[in-house]
């Protein structure tokens, strides 16, 4: 028996040194891990307050903007500042979305703000449209196109309303 070998079996508190050294890793290993779990729970907590305040966004896009717009009974001047004050936030929360989609800890938590993002877009743009359809005056057969825009913000209304339930359950 050489040196090395007798060294490595010699018995330390009733095991022997490799068995010692094999403990000491593992317990190096453990709390590398244990480490590397807080670090990756603490992100995905953080990420998720951050979603979780964009839906709120988006909550109040679909019952608070999105009801005062398309109010029927708002002169043009209110419409307009209406849609002016909120443009910018929607803007941002779309912006916000795509960002959180790129940082998200696994493929599913990706997928959640970027289907958020589009029924916020969508909404967005027909409200958009609608606006400009109901400011830019009158003309023949326009009662019609404003009664179909209505409906189509109606309907990306329910699309983002249905988004979020999907995401909250």
């Amino acid at each position: 028996m050489d040196a090395m070998s007798a060294a490595l079996t010699t018995i330390y508190f009733g095991m022997p040194l490799w068995a010692w050294i094999a403990a000491g890793l593992a317990i190096v290993i453990l709390i590398a891990m244990m480490v590397a779990v807080s670090i990756s729970s603490k992100k995905r907590a953080k990420w998720d307050r951050a979603f979780y305040l964009r839906r709120a966004d988006a909550r109040w896009f679909a019952d608070s903007l999105t009801l005062a717009v398309a109010d029927r009974t708002k002169g043009t001047p209110e419409l307009v500042r209406t849609w002016t004050d909120g443009v910018p936030r929607m803007s941002t929360l779309s912006q916000q979305l795509y960002e959180l989609s790129t940082m998200a800890p696994s493929d599913k938590r990706a997928r959640q703000p970027r289907q958020l993002a589009t029924a916020v877009d969508n909404l967005r743009s027909a409200l958009d449209a609608d606006v400009r359809l109901r400011t830019q005056g009158t003309a023949p057969g326009q009662e019609s196109v404003i009664a179909e825009s209505a409906m189509v913000v109606a309907q990306r209304r329910r699309d983002l309303d249905q988004t979020l339930f999907a995401l909250s359950s």
